[in-house]
């Protein structure tokens, strides 16, 4: 090999090392900018939590690929800032984004091959585009636009209903373009065919519509879903459900909906394995979703200081999430590895030729560069939505006209007060429905 050549390997392994360093850079970052937004959030101060995402994005700690993340934590925290068309704005550029990346998602994973799945742009899990037309729903309940809130619960039954299918054309694809041969593609199953949640915002926004009918039979569907997966509403009740209610339009005009706990958050787990004859080194670093228990154990409204109702539980949308996720968690495990054995041939192939060459040196240097960049470029993507909440409480009630103060109570297993929620609601005489939010983000 000349001067010349040898020169051009190692001007390619400098700027393999400068890529790692500036994509450990750029990831710290966002990891950073993350946890600032979670303090705030967590601590209830939602125009601050806005103003940080505005400065994120402004000085491009959040870059292009992270749009969708970036326009998902922008949607919750506009939404509990009480700014609700920022907030639909925010979700419906969100999902739009989501829908144009999974039309790519062939190409997207083929790229994903060379380096890891953080330089891909993040198009958000299953479980974040059903959760975000829950927000645009209430968004357009608060504004009493309840033919487009129909609209966006519906669409929470729809995806749902799609998942499985959804990924079926993606493997069959992600097969063909794989030609390593080394993995047999297939997504995972679902049974989570329903929403609890969804149900009950489509039978409230019927029965407020004067469709009584169609109330009926959301509410029927609700009791379907707790049932066929009761391991994820424990806390429900079948019997005499007190929800009953929400057919009849009469029966209420006010629905108190609390939010509590966090959507479960990725970390990294790595494989590695050293086949020592060959000299194959290969890592796999996957992302496995973790759900973080909420402290929260009951919830509870006080109204106007006297009146003292529960609110049950609607739906664990962690435990959802985590069901969902295993739709796609197999091609994500398959196209890591299919990704780790491409490097670590790679490197084997490299080092062999140049051995073959007689340049033992340069052979060496190449071994031990790709094996550097194995360990630092295999790596995770942990993104996820990190303000969408764990779980929803509900109960609906019949307010007299007038401002009402409301108090909303969450307790611990064993019985002591985490956090008081301070509202008012104001009833007009022709109200037909009141909406009042709280959100406990332990």
């Amino acid at each position: 090999m000349t001067i010349l050549k040898q020169r051009n390997v190692i001007k390619l392994l400098s700027i393999l090392a400068l890529f790692i360093f500036l994509q450990s850079c750029a990831t710290y970052r966002i990891q950073k900018a993350q946890r600032s937004v979670r303090q705030s959030f967590a601590a209830g101060d939602y125009e601050k939590t806005v103003e940080l995402l505005n400065h994120f994005g402004n000085n491009k700690t959040y870059k292009k690929k992270d749009k969708v993340l970036f326009l998902l934590e922008k949607g919750t925290a506009y939404h509990f800032a009480g700014q609700y068309d920022s907030s639909f704005t925010a979700y419906e550029n969100a999902e739009k984004e989501i829908q144009r990346l999974f039309s790519k998602s062939i190409s997207r994973g083929i790229a994903s091959f060379m380096v890891n799945d953080n330089i891909l742009a993040y198009n958000g899990e299953d479980y974040e585009n059903i959760y975000l037309n829950t927000f645009k729903s209430l968004n357009f309940i608060h504004q009493n636009n309840l033919g487009k809130a129909l609209v966006e619960a519906k669409r929470m039954a729809y995806k749902l209903q799609s998942l499985n299918i959804k990924y079926q054309g993606l493997v069959r694809a992600l097969s063909k373009a794989d030609t390593t041969n080394q993995v047999s593609w297939r997504s995972g199953k679902t049974n989570i065919q329903n929403s609890a949640l969804g149900h009950f915002l489509s039978g409230i926004i019927y029965a407020k519509s004067n469709h009584p009918d169609d109330a009926r039979i959301e509410y029927e569907q609700m009791l379907k879903a707790f049932t066929d997966q009761s391991v994820l509403y424990p806390n429900i009740l079948l019997a005499n459900n007190p929800l009953a209610s929400m057919k009849r339009s009469d029966a209420y005009n006010t629905a108190l909906i609390s939010f509590t706990g966090r959507a479960p958050v990725k970390y990294e787990v790595n494989t590695r394995i050293y086949l020592a004859q060959e000299d194959f080194y290969l890592k796999l670093a996957l992302p496995v979703l973790k759900i973080i228990p909420s402290e929260v154990y009951s919830v509870q409204a006080v109204l106007d200081d006297t009146l003292h109702m529960p609110l049950y539980m609607i739906e664990n949308m962690d435990q959802v999430a985590a069901e969902v996720y295993k739709v796609k968690e197999p091609i994500i495990y398959a196209r890591s590895f299919v990704r780790a054995f491409l490097k670590a041939s790679g490197t084997v192939y490299a080092k062999n030729k140049l051995r073959k060459e007689g340049k033992r040196i340069l052979s060496g240097l190449v071994n031990l560069f790709g094996k550097i960049a194995t360990e630092s470029t295999e790596k995770a993507d942990l993104r996820s939505w990190q303000t969408m909440p764990g779980q929803v409480y509900a109960n609906l009630l019949q307010l007299s006209p007038g401002t009402h103060k409301l108090h909303i109570e969450y307790y611990s297993y064993n019985g002591r007060l985490l956090f008081e929620d301070h509202k008012e609601i104001t009833i007009s005489e022709h109200n037909t429905l009141e909406l009042a939010e709280s959100l406990y983000w332990n």
